[in-house]
């Protein structure tokens, strides 16, 4: 995923947080409050696809990044410790 840094403001309903919980693979948010959306959300602009009067999240490509990210994080987490302990021996 390209990663700009950018992140947009969405609204989106219920329903919709539901699907997504329940494995669906897109989120259809909008880009203002309307009387159906109960939930505002902060998603990164990368992983959207901005169309006339709503936005699709694509979710498998935020969980793959987030997925990378974390094996990221790990890798350098674990390095970090294995520096210190090579240290103290």
């Amino acid at each position: 995923m390209s990663k700009t840094g950018l992140n947009i403001t969405l609204f989106t309903s219920k329903d919709e947080l539901v699907n997504a919980k329940a494995g669906g693979s897109t989120l259809v948010a909008s880009k203002t409050k309307t009387k159906d959306a109960d939930f505002q959300i902060i998603v990164s602009i990368d992983a959207c696809d901005l169309l006339e009067n709503e936005v699709r999240v694509n979710l498998t490509l935020l969980k793959a990044s987030v997925e990378e990210a974390a094996q990221e994080f790990g890798a350098a987490m674990g390095n970090e410790i294995n520096r210190v302990l090579s240290q103290i021996e």
